[in-house]
């Protein structure tokens, strides 16, 4: 019996590791290591930071997935020899005639320059610190931004921007909301339609955009930039630092010029070195020139989860690779869905993703809420 080691629980991982055991029926021993043991629902958080959900509405134990045929391993990876098949955790070495990687990219907040005027929603605890310091918050000058690429899905601060406005709008405060950014234009890399629309909303809804801005230090609300800029602030809110885990990173499977993310194959998602590794998610987004976004990792794992169920039975035609993204946004005041092909971009065949927006709906925000009890129901329930 062939096994399968899957490496993170967050959007990746879950689904490879449950797409496996549907396809393969027992016909495989499948393993999936999280290093917290339970799965989180990221798109939440910000509804975290503004007090609509608890940290413990948007996670589940991963241990449900047992009665699926996967057994469930709370460990830390330390480290993965694919050279010898193994991977190393804090609860026991693990052999594997395939490796799963989605590890993802770790917020690392603490590297920024920055004081506890700076809240990062980002993660759990990040969140939540944003949480109390936006309660109260009546009036006064609230920066949002990214203080490196790349971090995870890209049009969250301007989402953060959105709910911040909204929350202090709604308690009858006046606070001024502007998005500070190292890109010229909102939404940049994802072309004019959607920088167009994008600051469409930014003036319908109030917010400001400011770009060029690569923050340095955030000290006492003076935003220093890289140009000697400075931008005095009330309150900032920051997509901190990504890095990739130092598992892969100081691996054979981490790339020097990929800044230790993983390289893979952009027709197949294998490492070009080993060919029973693959990767998905925010691991392997710097490779295919992607931003980081569970929906990428969603589809890229259906896929992946097939070509190794069509090796193992032989007999099974596989998913096809859809390199599409969908982003449901909750504006505070409506909603939009964004919906991008980014094949040819993939591929090297067009400098910005096809992308469609929809916008000013508040058909939208319920729509979010309905993925959210979705997403958690189907691999949970």
């Amino acid at each position: 019996m062939k096994k399968i080691v899957v490496l993170g629980g967050g959007p990746g991982g879950l689904v490879a590791a449950y797409n496996l055991a549907r396809l393969l029926r027992g016909k495989a021993e499948i393993t999936l290591i999280d290093k917290t043991g339970y799965h989180l629902f990221p798109p939440s958080l910000l509804w975290v930071m503004v007090g609509q959900r608890e940290p413990e509405d948007i996670m589940r134990p991963l241990s449900k997935l047992e009665k699926h045929g996967i057994k469930v391993v709370a460990a830390s990876v330390e480290s993965i020899d694919p050279d010898n098949n193994k991977v190393a955790t804090s609860g026991g070495e693990f052999e594997y005639d395939y490796l799963v990687v989605s590890l993802g990219s770790t917020p690392r907040p603490e590297l920024m320059k920055a004081d506890d005027t700076v809240c990062s929603p980002w993660t759990v605890e990040g969140a939540l610190d944003c949480r109390r310091k936006l309660a109260g918050f009546k009036s006064g000058r609230i920066i949002v931004g990214a203080w490196s690429w790349p971090y995870k899905c890209p049009p969250a601060p301007f989402e953060t921007a959105f709910l911040v406005k909204y929350l202090v709008e709604q308690r009858g405060g006046d606070a001024q909301v502007t998005v500070v950014h190292f890109w010229k234009k909102p939404m940049e890399p994802f072309g004019p339609t959607m920088s167009e629309a994008f600051q469409s909303f930014l003036d319908m809804y109030g917010v400001g955009f400011k770009g060029g801005v690569e923050p340095v230090e955030a000290r006492g609300g003076r935003l220093v930039a890289s140009s000697g800029e400075e931008i005095e602030y009330d309150l900032a809110v920051f997509a901190p630092p990504h890095e990739p885990p130092k598992p892969v990173a100081e691996s054979p499977l981490g790339d020097e010029s990929l800044g230790g993310y993983m390289r893979v194959d952009k027709r197949t998602l294998r490492s070009p070195r080993y060919g029973n590794v693959f990767g998905v998610g925010d691991i392997i987004a710097p490779s295919l020139g992607l931003g980081m976004a569970g929906i990428f990792a969603h589809f890229q794992a259906e896929y992946v989860a097939s070509q190794i169920a069509d090796e193992i039975l032989g007999t099974y035609m596989g998913e096809h690779y859809n390199m599409s993204g969908v982003c449901v946004m909750d504006l505070g005041y409506a909603g939009a869905a964004v919906y991008c092909d980014f094949s040819k971009k993939v591929m090297g065949e067009a400098e910005y993703p096809d992308c469609v927006i929809l916008g000013g709906m508040r058909a939208f925000r319920p729509l979010k809420y309905a993925f959210e009890r979705y997403w958690l129901e189907k691999w949970f329930a």
